[in-house]
């Protein structure tokens, strides 16, 4: 068995949720099906909702999933999960937080504790696309890694203006990394992990992009992120998602002061830091480093899914 995480995620009826509670309950990791079948009997005993999978399920759930690192490895993704220490510590502890990561291109990137998630429209104006693109490049050449979404309009522009400076850019996808979305970001995909960036999903190989499944990535987003900079939102668009899931994981929140009824609320209700000229991102950037200097005294309180600092 080569991913403990892969294969119970192979297993009928059995998702993050209670991945989490096989983690969090199990002080030793199977090493086999038998092993794996024994942990769910003790897990049941605490807790009733546990589905025991037969030894067929579990020994089909080790194939499928030694058949997808096989293909993927063909495809140079790699993988990393919650069992491992390189699992990026600012993802580990939002509210649902992923308990696997496929990726594709530098892992450094996404591991920089400098990182910044630029994000807006995919029916953005003019203004908010050149926006994304002077954020991306300003954070791109300070050394920062810019998070994105690979979409059309904000998120590529973002993408492109790092990369323009040779900066570090990571893109999260709403599917397996072997269906690049939107097709026709594909050769920003390559530039991104040509140039040292990356691309990560938490979605294996053979998985298309479902519509939840976009909500599920906006959470990633901002989780990898110390700062999320909405550049241009309507209240309808799927950024004020990623809005809400930085509110919720104690990021800070920033908002270009265009004239767009999300990037209004969020200024107006969220005290969402307004951006206005340069020198606001430079605040922006302090900001980040107060940020990461606290965040080794995190605390998440799993029973009321609430972050918070002992600073």
């Amino acid at each position: 068995m080569k991913n403990l995480i892969l294969t119970l995620l192979s297993i009928p009826k059995v998702g993050k949720k209670t991945i989490d509670f096989f983690i969090d309950n199990i002080s030793v990791l199977p090493k086999d099906e038998k092993d794996i079948i024994e942990a769910f009997v003790q897990l049941k005993l605490s807790n009733k909702r546990i589905i025991i999978p037969n030894i067929d399920q579990v020994k089909i759930a080790i194939q499928k999933s030694e058949e997808i690192l096989k293909k993927s490895q063909h495809m140079e993704i790699n993988v990393v999960d919650r069992l491992s220490s390189n699992f990026p510590q600012k993802l580990k502890y939002i509210p649902d937080a992923p308990v696997i990561l496929f990726y594709k291109g530098s892992y450094h990137a996404v591991i920089n504790k400098d990182s910044v998630a630029v994000v807006g429209s995919r029916r953005a104006e003019a203004e908010g696309l050149k926006k994304s693109y002077e954020i991306g490049e300003y954070f791109g050449k300070e050394n920062y890694t810019v998070v994105s979404g690979l979409a059309i309009g904000c998120d590529e522009y973002a993408h492109k203006g790092c990369l323009k400076v040779k900066g570090k850019t990571v893109a999260i996808l709403p599917g397996g990394l072997d269906n690049i979305y939107p097709l026709k970001n594909r050769d920003l995909a390559e530039q991104i992990i040509e140039n040292k960036g990356c691309l990560i999903s938490e979605y294996p190989i053979g998985i298309s992009s479902f519509k939840n499944n976009f909500i599920e990535r906006d959470r990633i987003q901002s989780g990898l992120s110390s700062a999320i900079i909405v550049v241009e939102s309507e209240l309808d668009s799927g950024t004020m998602h990623t809005a809400k899931f930085a509110i919720e994981q104690n990021r800070i929140l920033a908002c270009c002061n265009i004239e767009a009824t999300g990037n209004k609320k969020l200024i107006r209700e969220n005290g969402s830091i307004c951006i206005n000229e340069e020198k606001d991102l430079e605040k922006i950037k302090i900001k980040i480093k107060e940020y990461n200097k606290n965040f080794k005294n995190i605390n998440y309180n799993k029973k009321n899914d609430q972050i918070t600092f002992k600073i």
